[in-house]
């Protein structure tokens, strides 16, 4: 059975994460999903006790960090040392790929946050559907033109910072193969399916209320 993979999620190790281990696995459930990677802002810190939640449950575990790059952000895929933040685009993605993780474009397209201009043929990936970019159809229909134009593997993920929006977008990836290895060659590969939608306004809301009190303490 073809395996369902959310690779952007931000835990309570994010500034602006809001998501506990027993959430996320509670969410994995409902979803249906198989597995998740950890993408903290510029952190790998969170990664032990969330590894120890998800395979508990019988869950993939996938270790990442979000990494802002100067005018970009990076999703570093198998990674569990830290990448350095705030260098070129170029120097990051070979940070990554010395560290032994892929290097996923993260919402190049998205206004307001979007870097497409600056892509580069380093990339593993583009991450094609992300459901919390907007407008969500806009930046999904022009990614997904971009990494065909660029010849890259398209993934997805939810960009998810509260639990509820784990799996608004997630990647069909073309393989019975749960382990890390089989995963990486598949993104590689482009036996990717990226799926999902945009993440509702209500649920947005919620977050943002829940992460202006959590900065207020």
């Amino acid at each position: 059975m073809p395996l369902k993979i959310d690779f952007h999620i931000h835990t309570i190790y994010s500034y602006d994460g809001l998501i506990t281990p027993k959430q996320l696995v509670w969410q994995l459930k409902k979803r249906r999903l198989d597995g998740v990677a950890i993408t903290d802002h510029d952190t790998i810190k969170g990664w032990p006790k969330f590894e120890r939640a998800l395979i508990k449950h019988g869950f993939i575990a996938i270790p990442g960090v979000e990494v802002s790059a100067k005018g970009a952000h990076i999703l570093a895929l198998n990674v569990k040392s830290s990448i350095p933040a705030g260098h070129e685009i170029d120097e990051t993605i070979d940070f990554i790929h010395e560290a032994g993780g892929i290097a996923v474009a993260a919402h190049p397209v998205a206004i307001y946050r979007g870097w497409a201009r600056k892509l580069c043929g380093k990339f593993d990936a583009i991450e094609v559907v992300n459901a919390s970019s907007f407008p969500f159809y806009f930046s999904a229909f022009f990614g997904k033109k971009l990494a065909v134009r660029l010849k890259i593997p398209q993934l997805a993920g939810s960009d998810a910072h509260y639990y509820k929006e784990v799996g608004s977008a997630y990647t069909i990836l073309k393989t019975n193969d749960p382990n890390l290895e089989g995963i990486l060659r598949a993104i590689k590969s482009g036996a990717t399916i990226p799926c999902g939608s945009s993440i509702p306004l209500h649920i947005r809301l919620k977050r943002e209320a829940l992460t202006m009190k959590r900065k207020l303490g």
